[in-house]
């Protein structure tokens, strides 16, 4: 299941390291049940370690190798806020803009009409928008594939009045935008259709044309039909009662741009570089490095939530964001600092706090130095 609430991990990491024992994350890896597992490590804009253990399918023996692409689930997000974000550099909205500015329908917590929505609370998931699982869990639960409901349909049919899914009190909490946080993935799938409105393009081709080719990640896409099928791994979960990795199917659904992106971890490694990087690939600018700058919390910012802010045990600064899915887990993080980072996409599912430290900590040691 989609998890619209984000995973809270308290990171007591362990300094950096490049090389982790396979012997040991193999048997941590079998402990926590995960199928296949990829991961990589960056430093100084360079990828300097890659680790690929496990089946990307179980049923075929195939095992995870440079090529296996997974759904990245929510760490998409980090994504989608960057498509945004070129945008804001470009100057085609300001962060405390009312989106209802660039809709083509009037979007409004109904409880509060006279509230606008904007920009930058979407960004900090303060926007007061609710996933409405009654609705979405069909989506979420169930591996059917790239999604048949265009993005627009989509988007209008929840947040539109008189639209087949729009529910006042289900769509929305019964709080003022802006007031508090609640993760809210169709917010930021409401994004996405804000990067269409803003850009005349469709979300996905504007992804390809401004971040996935000139950042060399041509083996990305937020579609299926968009990656060489026989390397996506196949999602499984795991039952304690059979002792059997049941495999899901692939995945996919129409608020894609919250947890759609299906990568390997050396291409998702080419983002996280240039995010690291002043927003530059191969010395060519991508992403505007105010921008991120503007995206990424300080001490005394700690409001965009694309980017999760944790303390490591030895006083430094983490950025990171979590995700999961059906079948799936992933993570993305840096230190703002030494600029170092990992990523690691796997499918299975770690389904609590511990599982996740457990990973992250055999993929660090003792803090950033």
């Amino acid at each position: 299941m989609k998890i619209s609430t984000r995973i809270l991990i308290v990171c007591t990491l362990l300094p950096f390291i490049a090389y982790p024992q396979k012997t040991l994350l193999d048997s941590l890896l079998a402990d926590k049940h995960i199928a296949g597992f990829e991961a990589v490590t960056i430093e100084k804009g360079k990828v300097i370690w890659t680790g690929y253990y496990g089946y990307q399918n179980l049923e075929k023996k195939i095992p995870v190798g440079p090529n296996t692409i997974f759904e990245a689930a929510s760490t998409s997000k980090t994504v989608t806020a960057a498509a945004v974000m070129q945008l804001y550099a470009a100057g085609k909205f300001k962060l405390d803009d009312d989106v209802n500015r660039y809709l083509d329908f009037h979007l409004a917590n109904p409880a509060f009409a006279g509230k606008p929505i904007t920009f930058r609370q979407l960004l900090q998931h303060r926007s007061s928008i609710d996933d409405n699982v009654d609705y979405l869990h069909e989506f979420w639960e169930t591996n059917h594939g790239d999604p048949t409901i265009p993005l627009p349909v989509f988007i209008k049919d929840y947040f539109k009045v008189q639209g087949r899914h729009y529910d006042k009190e289900k769509n929305f909490y019964n709080y003022p935008p802006g007031t508090k946080a609640n993760y809210s993935n169709m917010g930021i799938a409401l994004l996405g259709y804000l990067v269409e409105r803003l850009s005349g393009e469709d979300f996905n081709t504007y992804c390809k044309k401004h971040l996935f080719t000139p950042l060399d990640m041509q083996y990305s896409g937020w579609f299926l039909h968009d990656v060489d099928s026989n390397q996506v791994a196949m999602p499984y979960r795991y039952s304690d009662s059979l002792h059997t990795y049941e495999p899901l199917g692939y995945g996919g659904f129409p608020d894609y741009p919250a947890g759609s992106l299906h990568t390997n971890v050396e291409q998702f490694a080419h983002f996280l570089i240039a995010w690291t990087g002043q927003g530059k690939w191969k010395h060519i600018p991508v992403i505007d490095s105010n921008a991120i700058q503007t995206l990424t919390p300080d001490e005394f910012n700690q409001g965009f939530h694309t980017w999760f802010q944790y303390g490591t045990n030895k006083g430094a600064i983490l950025y990171c964001h979590t995700g999961s899915a059906n079948g799936v887990s992933s993570f993305i993080s840096y230190s703002p600092g030494s600029k170092k980072g990992m990523i690691f996409l796997c499918n299975g599912e770690l389904g609590n706090s511990k599982a996740w430290r457990d990973i992250i900590d055999t993929l660090y040691s003792e803090g950033f130095k």
